[in-house]
């Protein structure tokens, strides 16, 4: 498959053959016209072969095409140059010849190039400067020497514009896609920056959460057999479970944060009342979540074309937060769940009047293991993993909180995923 490159030389190759074809049929039908009759045969053979010269370049031909042409054009302007008067301007036609050269065969093939850039300078002093009379010149009157000029200036005219045109564009192109590659290249570098810091994070912030529970495990395992029928032992079990329950959270956090990450997409028609209704069911038994008021303002029809995977763990991750950062000491703790319409998205608030969140943290707590709540006791991935997971599904994500208060977490998403742009 030819490059863009290639294919605008072969493009240029064809419409110089056709321009060509053009000019040798108009010279005959001019000369026919004026009664003219010694030029026609050759202005045929000509045209001829600048059809030859398409038809090769059709075949993909191309560099037989571009000798074809030149050789036939060039040969053609040196023997009416030699036979018509000086007067007529036809040897500024060598010009276009050059041009062409330069143009079609360009930097692929320059020893070519060269030599039909040179051919048509040789042509040129041998048939006007030295005028060594090869041929001899016809007489002409004014009126077709006038004729002449005027045509041989448009026809040079056009081809050279036509060549300069389709040089200006292929150089156009080119800076086009240098500009791309130069955005698409500081994009990649620029995620490239972001990623290597999350991995560092990462690599930090996970072998101390990793370590962090196993420690306290052995330490509590190595009370237990300095005192093996101390009555604590009871209280010591439910601290290693309470420690491994945390440490299974967080192995869990990262095997859902490397799935978003990698995971393909399944859009798929979503029943968002029903999802809500099967997550909250998930977290029924979550600690004290049978003292706080949680009501669903989401009508039944409501659906979106989304990834449910995904869509859940947005759900699942903003209602257990709202759940753990709920304040008992509060006589009326509720959670808001609705959703409205807004033009092609869907609006969906989660809200608590639980313990907030200070203002000063909450541009960070959508940062990997950031955790700004004296409540918080887990991985730090949640919001997160809620951010990257929106990214995924074209969707957006906005707090408003304030320390004692209470939370309310605003995601917009958009009705109908268009699942080609994260393809």
């Amino acid at each position: 498959m030819l490059s863009y490159s290639a294919f605008k030389l072969a493009a240029l190759t064809g419409r110089l053959s056709l321009l060509s074809f053009v000019m040798n049929a108009g010279y005959v039908f001019f000369d026919l016209y004026q009664h003219v009759y010694h030029s026609w045969p050759l202005l045929s053979i000509s045209a001829i072969l600048s059809l030859v010269s398409f038809g090769l370049n059709r075949q993909q031909y191309y560099l037989a095409a571009k000798v074809v042409l030149g050789l036939t054009v060039n040969l053609t302007i040196f023997f009416f140059a030699s036979i018509e008067p000086i007067e007529t301007g036809l040897s500024f036609l060598f010009v276009v010849c050059a041009l062409g050269a330069i143009s079609t065969l360009g930097l692929e093939h320059k020893k070519l190039a060269l030599v039909f850039v040179l051919m048509p300078v040789l042509l040129f002093v041998f048939s006007v400067v030295f005028d060594l009379e090869v041929f001899i010149r016809r007489e002409t009157t004014a009126d077709y020497v006038q004729m002449n000029r005027i045509i041989n200036f448009m026809a040079t005219f056009v081809a050279a514009v036509l060549m300069i045109y389709f040089l200006l564009s292929l150089n156009n192109h080119s800076e086009r896609a240098l500009r791309e590659n130069e955005k698409q290249l500081h994009d990649k570098n620029k995620e490239l920056v972001k990623t290597n810091t999350e991995l560092d994070r990462f690599v930090y912030s996970a072998s101390h959460d990793l370590r962090s529970p196993i420690s306290s495990v052995r330490g509590l395992i190595s009370l237990v057999r300095l005192n093996p029928h101390s009555p604590d032992i009871k209280s010591y079990l439910e601290m290693m479970d309470n420690q491994l329950i945390g440490l299974n959270k967080f192995i869990e956090d990262i095997v859902l944060y490397s799935r978003n990450t990698r995971a393909g997409y399944k859009v798929e028609l979503i029943q968002l009342k029903k999802l809500v209704e099967e997550v909250l069911i998930s977290l029924q038994f979550y600690p004290g979540s049978e003292k706080i008021n949680i009501e669903v303002t989401i009508p039944d029809e409501t659906t979106l074309f989304s990834d449910p995977t995904r869509v859940r763990i947005v759900l699942a991750n903003l209602l257990s937060n709202a759940l753990k950062y709920s304040d008992p000491a509060k006589e009326n703790p509720f959670i808001k769940i609705n959703a409205i319409k807004v033009d092609m998205h869907l609006a969906i608030s989660v809200q608590d009047n639980g313990a907030g969140i200070d203002r000063q943290y909450v541009s960070k707590i959508f940062d990997m293991f950031y955790q700004g709540n004296e409540k918080s006791d887990g991985s730090g991935l949640g919001l997160y993993i809620v951010k990257e997971t929106l990214e995924k599904i074209q969707g957006e994500i906005s707090v408003q909180s304030e320390l004692g208060k209470g939370s309310e977490f605003k995601v917009m998403l958009p009705i109908q995923i268009d699942a080609f742009q994260n393809e």
